[in-house]
């Protein structure tokens, strides 16, 4: 009889070897079992695994949900800068339109000076009634400290607490609309990034619960188990705590 043996190859189970054996009936190949190359788990490490597969379970869902988070965040950042520069926008047509109407007041106002001035009254009475409703109130204040002796009193109306222009006040409002509107897409970014963190964290989880196997000592393995629980406390503490900021919970 002819015996061959086969050596195992990498990769496959090293438990067992080949014997092709060469007999009258023909070639036929026997396997061995070698005890002694068993891997018998320890005592415990089911456990474990139970425990690794959890974290590897929570972690994985974890980190989708931060992932979809941020996305949703990025998303509301970008309306809110973009509502931000449409506030801004409106503003600067609002001061815009506001300082011509307060250079039509000065002009209209510096023509019936002159028209006053030339004892017009005609022409002065024609350039009044052209005033500015805003304007009037301011005006007539400031006409009342006129007398016969000096019909132009002195200072001028535009200082008086009478003059207003709702423009300015309509751009003032908008530029503290497109202000907040800045300050809200900034927390949509640092919410964004917090959750982007969060997913670092929970992904040095999942490399520790890929690659706890690799150690057959159990005092390794709860080693890494140990650390592995304080990351994914760390991470998942992080987590509730954003939700709980932002109001989902």
């Amino acid at each position: 009889m002819f015996l061959l043996h086969i050596k195992t190859y990498p990769g496959f189970p090293h438990f067992y070897t080949h014997q092709v054996d060469y007999c009258t009936g023909g070639w036929k190949v026997i396997m061995v079992i070698e005890p002694k190359r068993l891997k018998i788990p320890e005592k415990g490490i089911p456990k474990l695994d139970i425990i690794f597969a959890l974290l590897l379970l929570v972690a994985t869902l974890s980190t989708a949900f931060c992932v979809y988070q941020a996305t949703r965040w990025n998303g509301i950042q970008a309306v809110d800068f973009g509502e931000s520069a449409k506030f801004r926008t409106e503003s600067i047509r609002a001061t815009t339109t506001a300082n011509t109407q307060v250079t039509i007041d000065v002009q209209l106002f510096m023509s019936w000076v002159n028209a006053v001035g030339k004892d017009d009254q005609i022409e002065a009475e024609f350039i009044k009634e052209r005033f500015r409703e805003e304007f009037k109130p301011a005006f007539e204040a400031w006409a009342a400290k006129a007398n016969t002796t000096n019909p132009i009193p002195p200072g001028n109306p535009f200082d008086l607490p009478e003059y207003s222009v709702a423009k300015y006040e309509e751009s003032a409002l908008l530029e503290e609309n497109a202000t907040a509107a800045f300050n809200n897409g900034k927390d949509a970014n640092t919410n964004g990034d917090l959750y982007i963190s969060n997913t670092v964290l929970f992904a040095i989880v999942l490399f520790f619960c890929g690659i706890y196997t690799r150690w057959d000592s159990m005092k390794i393995r709860q080693g890494i188990l140990v650390l592995t629980l304080i990351v994914f406390s760390v991470a998942f503490y992080l987590m509730v705590s954003l939700l709980l900021r932002v109001g989902y919970v």
